[in-house]
């Protein structure tokens, strides 16, 4: 009888112990940073401006990891501008230099990653007219901020309705390792792209993934699906704004696309 209590008290006792394990792993995922966006918006005018999470005009940033978005409203090697073609966005300081065309105007939108210093400058501008775009941009000295998983530049939160639908919540999240951040970006034409540190994604390793969906168009949505799985949308059709979310994605072919659209597919190895 006592041999029974004790093994009793040990398995009760190891029990806890995983709970609390579980527990303590499973906060330290909620506070996991997620890393913020600078969104540099041009107009036709081939002027642009540098907007935050919040759609605040950013002149000043904590230091850290940011995710920047560079769009056009449309393809600047087929109208007239003021930059005579395709832009010519620079973006340099500390440890920072970026630089794009949009593919010589061929594209009007890209996806390029940053990491700020603390207490330092950095300088945009398209170069095409640099003295009348030139924008400044200072760091401050404290731990870089993180954008909100549920952040937004549209005044509407996804819905599963008519906006973009939200996917339940993880079970044993805890247990799934943090593999980074995705960039999916629709276009104003409706032309989808997902990238992983500015490249085309090919080939993900398993794990969580954090989806941020710059969505510019109010006729499309961005839809991820494993094969034989259901589809999770992650902005809905018509939805238009910025959406982030977390996803767990298995070993598998799996494909993002536009409902009723074109599939374009990626694999996901263990």
């Amino acid at each position: 009888m006592a041999d029974t209590r004790i093994e009793r008290i040990s398995i009760l006792i190891a029990s806890l112990a995983v709970v609390v394990t579980l527990v303590l792993v499973g906060s330290a995922r909620a506070r996991e940073a997620v890393v913020p966006n600078l969104f540099v918006k041009y107009t036709m005018a081939c002027t642009f401006t540098i907007t935050d999470d919040a759609g605040a005009t950013v002149s000043s940033v904590a230091p850290g990891p940011y995710q920047v978005y560079i769009t056009t409203p449309a393809e600047f090697a087929y109208v007239t501008t003021p930059c005579n073609g395709p832009i010519r966005f620079q973006l340099t300081g500390p440890g920072v230099n970026l630089h794009t065309t949009l593919q010589d105007g061929d594209d009007d939108q890209a996806s390029l990653s940053a990491t700020f210093q603390p207490s330092s400058t950095y300088i945009a501008q398209d170069n095409n007219q640099p003295s009348v775009t030139r924008s400044v941009i200072t760091t401050t000295a404290a731990a870089p901020a993180t954008a909100s998983t549920t952040s937004s530049t549209s005044s509407s939160t996804p819905t599963s309705s008519s906006k973009g639908s939200s996917q339940p919540s993880l079970v044993g999240s805890a247990a799934v390792p943090f593999r980074g951040n995705l960039a999916a970006m629709i276009s104003a034409a409706g032309r989808l792209t997902l990238t992983s540190k500015g490249k085309p994604v090919g080939t993900l390793k398993t794990g969580l993934y954090t989806f941020t969906v710059h969505d510019n168009s109010a006729k499309s949505g961005f839809s991820i699906q494993k094969l034989k799985s259901g589809a999770i949308a992650l902005t809905g059709i018509s939805y238009k704004g910025t959406h982030v979310k977390t996803v767990n994605l298995k070993a598998g072919q799996w494909t993002f696309f536009s409902p009723g659209e074109k599939k374009n597919y990626f694999i996901v190895i263990a």
